[in-house]
């Protein structure tokens, strides 16, 4: 009996880097390749969070690479020290964050989108050192919102914050401290994949070892740093991350749908 494969887009930490996922994203959607779980580690936590639990299209997340600019990420980290009655101030420079944010805010890991089944979100846990694994049926209290918020919050950028994790409150931050491409979570027990995609943004890391089950895709980003971007490089990075997904990779994907002969 022939099973449909379950796919995992694996979407790296990386900081700016990470408007490369939209052009991978961008490029699967165009093959038409079903995307069944998406599972992101800060930057990648953001771009699944807003495709698959806000349900913005991949038109708006590109949009946002076109006036997202580095400066925003810098103010935005600091309206979230100050006061809570002075932070309004400060979200009008912090371009496009604060309403993309409110619409996360209403996403739940229950409550997907974009033909996705299941999305998976990686913190890293300060008070125990280790990396922490949030999913659609086991995120336990954690909400949607704070697990990506979390996931993406750069240390020594953005204060850390608190999460209620099996009844301890554990001070968390960025995920890719400690699991930057999680690919082993996407083909674990929470999520399930049979096969993965992974876009890997990182300006450093080991690739992983190749695989008949795996389709690992890494963009070029030659100027644009984790959080220094020149003039029109997000565009430039986009247009990285469509450039690896090239016709043998879509072809390879393809092929995990075909059966066995």
């Amino acid at each position: 009996m022939n099973t449909r494969p379950r796919i995992a887009l694996v979407l790296s930490a990386g900081g700016l880097r990470g408007a490369a996922h939209l052009g991978v994203l961008r490029r699967l959607a165009a093959a038409k390749v079903p995307i069944d779980v998406m599972v992101g580690t800060s930057a990648g936590a953001i771009v699944a969070g807003y495709y698959a639990a806000a349900g913005l299209t991949i038109d708006q997340l590109l949009a946002d690479a076109d006036v997202f600019k580095g400066r925003h990420l810098i103010a935005h980290s600091l309206s979230l020290r100050l006061p809570e009655w002075l932070r309004p101030l400060g979200r009008p420079f912090a371009g496009i964050i604060p309403r993309r944010l409110s619409q996360l805010q209403s996403g739940r890991f229950d409550r997907l989108h974009q033909g996705v089944s299941a999305i998976g979100i990686v913190c890293h846990d300060l008070t125990h050192d280790c990396p922490r694994y949030f999913a659609t049926g086991a995120h336990g209290t954690v909400p949607l919102y704070n697990a990506v918020a979390t996931s993406a919050s750069i240390p020594n950028m953005f204060p850390t914050t608190p999460l209620e994790i099996d009844g301890k409150m554990c001070e968390c931050t960025d995920g890719g401290v400690s699991d930057a491409l999680p690919i082993a979570f996407a083909r674990g027990p929470l999520l399930g994949a049979t096969h993965v995609i992974a876009s890997d943004c990182r300006s450093r890391g080991e690739a992983p070892e190749p695989a008949e089950d795996l389709v690992y895709v890494r963009p070029q980003l030659y100027d644009t740093a984790a959080l220094r971007a020149p003039r029109e490089s997000l565009s430039k990075a986009v247009a990285a991350g469509e450039k690896v997904v090239t016709s043998q990779e879509l072809a390879r994907i393809a092929a995990w749908h075909a059966p066995p002969e």
